[in-house]
């Protein structure tokens, strides 16, 4: 056996099939442990060990043409794999399209035959000889083959009928969609039946070996995805990945060649490991080039779908109104994917969900879908889009019996109003609401493309309702503030400039990290880039969004403590813990500016003292934010100590230092008055809403203490230095 292997002299049609025995395995492999449990993978496992098999002795057989007996010898080594490649095939197709009771005597005798032909494969009966040809060589076929090969494809043939009977039948698009595949593989796999061909001395190069990887590549895409690619995309990727496997194997072909051109040609222990590490090189090339062309070619109707998706997008941010926002999207779903029914449910903040639009659902099975706790349940823990066609797979792979009847009644459900997805709308972690799609009018199946341009219309909507949300706080806001300047006797146009650069100030602030997020997740998901540059996206990203979420809670703060002052609730806190969770919070920020942030704890470890947590966090995280906000380059030093005042009152006094721009004497006596925005800080960060300061006043002054800021001038950093009284109880 070691001399057989020792004799190998690979050939460029041998690399070529040696590297795809290499690629089935390892997808085989990949498939089987995607669901180790499921009988169409570990089928499907099986079938790919046969054709790597067959792969094997191929390379064997083409790299010993010179030696009739080793023809011979890796060619019996062949029929181990393929004698039972047609019966696996029909296994399959019976398994996948649930005709397996009806077919099972069929399927017995398929295996017996199999393994009775594994048997006559090892005689000259069946195989003799050897059939040397310009292109390669092959064994010869005997008697025993002339039997074996009509029911060989009478296998195959049945595998056709089974899938193309099950394509025919079945109402699922998804299942549609899975069966085309396996049509697909079909093609792939007769076009191998010319592998046949030189046992009978007709001499054709033997290139079936790129039908079979490109056979077992579809099946396997079909049995592991539950949501398929729109066929043009398939085509498309397929072509990518063909032509790309192809080139890289052309080119290598066309460097042995040369190289046996040479006068002195060099060794094929350097010259082949040589050649792969080239092809291993130049294939992104050549794959980045054909994906180019299939995106033009093949990608179009998609990639015009998610331009107006994009353009979507942007008007959504332009509107303010729930009602023309949740218009704007039924009418852009519905022209854009052909729907034939859209509904957009809001959730209240009693829990209950109301519609905002409605184009074809009956409004009473809107309401009725959403009442199921588990959808929205489900919908929170995926943070994905639910598919109808997806229930039943979710269903049989559910481990809970209680999760099967879930599933199984919310399938019910939406069948009953004949709705295909629930795209959920996100706040946060909570669901705001949800978009429910009927099916597409053309009676296809939602692909994979489909669903990714939805995820990202999600994530836009459930921004453009927050926009909307916050307006109208915002308008809260303002109408306090009208009503509060008409009480006052004071400067009344200085408050109501106040009031209009606000209001400027926050549309600004809303759009600039909404802008960027948009911008940068669309660029991820329409750009191939390195993963430096991708990992530098997605920390802009976090930041944007983290920067977002502080402005909507400072509105919302403002909002509450412009109309009255907030009462605390006090509970037993680690000061120095919470201190810690939110330097460890603001890294990326530090990282960012290239500063230095630091913790000076309490020489004496500080018992749990009674405050308000969520007010103490925002405390905590508006003055080391205003640190970092001004401060170009040095140390931020952060320190909490326990003291006892003169008055003999013990404190928790909470200091932020900051070596950055310095503060004046006319910013010192205004900095903690709404709004206000020293001329400097204007200057140097024009974004900023004057809420921040304000906020912290209050919900320090809310426990009873008091906030100061020093600073010896421009230029000389500042320190707020903030004092909470330490009480025993709570009277």
């Amino acid at each position: 056996m070691i001399a057989i292997i020792q004799s190998l002299k690979i050939t460029p049609l041998g690399l070529g099939a040696g590297l795809s025995a290499i690629c089935i395995f390892l997808l085989s492999i990949f498939v089987l442990f995607k669901n180790r449990k499921a009988k169409l993978n570990r089928l499907f496992f099986l079938f790919s060990l046969c054709v790597t098999v067959w792969l094997i002795g191929t390379v064997g057989m083409l790299s010993n043409c010179s030696n009739a007996y080793l023809v011979l010898w890796w060619d019996r080594f062949i029929y181990i794999g393929v004698v039972f490649i047609s019966v696996l095939m029909y296994h399959l197709s019976l398994t996948f399209s649930g005709n397996l009771k009806r077919q099972t005597p069929l399927l017995v005798f398929g295996y017996i035959f199999s393994l009775i032909f594994l048997l006559l494969s090892r005689t000259n009966w069946f195989l003799n000889g050897a059939y040397i040809y310009k292109y390669g060589c092959h064994a010869q076929a005997k008697i025993l083959h002339h039997i074996f090969l009509p029911i060989f494809l009478l296998f195959v043939v049945l595998f056709f009928v089974n899938i193309y009977s099950f394509f025919r039948k079945t109402k699922s698009p998804v299942q549609k969609v899975q069966a085309f595949y396996f049509l697909m593989a079909f093609a792939m796999f007769s076009l191998g039946a010319a592998a046949f061909f030189p046992a009978y001395r007709i001499p054709i190069p033997n290139f079936t070996f790129f039908t079979e990887l490109i056979g077992v590549m579809i099946m396997a895409y079909a049995i592991t995805r539950y949501r398929l690619m729109d066929i043009r995309v398939a085509l498309g990727k397929a072509a990518v990945y063909l032509f790309s496997f192809l080139a890289t194997i052309g080119m290598s072909f066309l460097l042995m060649f040369l190289n046996n051109r040479l006068t002195q040609p060099i060794s094929q222990n350097i010259i082949l490991p040589a050649t792969v590490i080239i092809a291993i090189l130049f294939y992104q090339l050549f794959f980045r080039l054909f994906e180019k062309l299939a995106a033009r070619y093949f990608y179009y109707t998609f990639y015009s779908s998610q331009r107006v998706l994009n353009e979507l997008g942007k008007q959504l941010i332009r509107v303010l109104d729930l009602q023309k926002l949740s218009g704007l999207v039924v009418e852009t779903l519905q022209s854009t994917m052909k729907l034939d029914r859209t509904v957009v449910l809001l959730r209240e903040d009693d829990g209950r969900f109301v519609i905002l639009k409605n184009v074809g659902f009956k409004e009473e099975n809107g309401i009725s879908l959403v009442k199921d706790n588990f959808l929205t349940e489900f919908l929170r823990k995926t943070k994905k889009p639910l598919v109808f066609e997806e229930l039943a797979l979710a269903e049989r792979d559910a481990r809970l019996g209680r999760d099967k009847v879930n599933f199984r009644q919310l399938q019910d459900n939406m069948k009953k109003i004949e709705a295909n997805v629930c795209l959920p709308l996100f706040q946060k972690e909570e669901i705001i609401g949800i978009v429910v799609l009927g099916r597409k009018i053309s009676g296809d199946a939602y692909s994979k493309e489909d669903l990714d341009l939805l995820a990202v219309l999600s994530s836009q909507v459930s921004v453009a309702i927050q926009n909307a949300w916050l307006y109208d706080k915002v308008s809260d806001l303002s109408e306090n503030l009208q009503a509060k300047v008409d009480e006052q006797t004071g400067d009344i146009k200085a408050l109501l400039e106040m009031k209009t650069e606000f209001l400027k100030v926050v549309n600004h602030q809303l759009r600039t990290p909404i802008s960027i997020i948009k911008g940068m997740s669309s660029m991820l998901y329409e750009s191939r880039m390195p993963e430096k540059e991708e990992q530098d996206f997605k920390r802009k990203m976090y930041l944007s969004a983290e920067r977002l979420s502080m402005i909507l809670d400072d509105i919302l703060a403002a909002q509450s403590l412009v109309a009255e002052r907030e009462t605390t609730e006090l509970v037993p806190c680690d000061a120095a813990a919470i201190i810690e969770k939110k330097i460890k919070h603001f890294q990326p920020q530090i990282k960012e500016k290239n500063l230095s942030l630091v913790f000076k704890k309490p020489a004496q470890p500080i018992a749990d003292v009674l405050l308000d947590e969520r007010m103490f966090e925002r405390i905590v995280s508006h003055l080391i934010d205003n640190a970092i906000l001004y401060t170009e380059k040095g140390e931020i030093a952060v320190s909490l100590e326990a003291k006892k005042m003169p008055d003999g009152q013990d404190v928790l006094e909470l200091k932020v230092k900051d070596v950055g721009m310095g503060l004046d004497d006319e910013t010192k006596k205004h900095l903690f008055e709404l709004f206000y925005r020293g001329e400097r800080g204007r200057t140097a960060h024009p974004n900023g809403s004057g809420l921040g300061m304000f906020i912290v006043k209050e919900f320090v002054e809310a426990h009873k203490g008091e906030i100061a800021a020093a600073s010896e001038g421009i230029g000389h950093g500042a320190t707020f230095t903030a004092r909470l009284p330490i009480i025993e109880s709570v009277e």
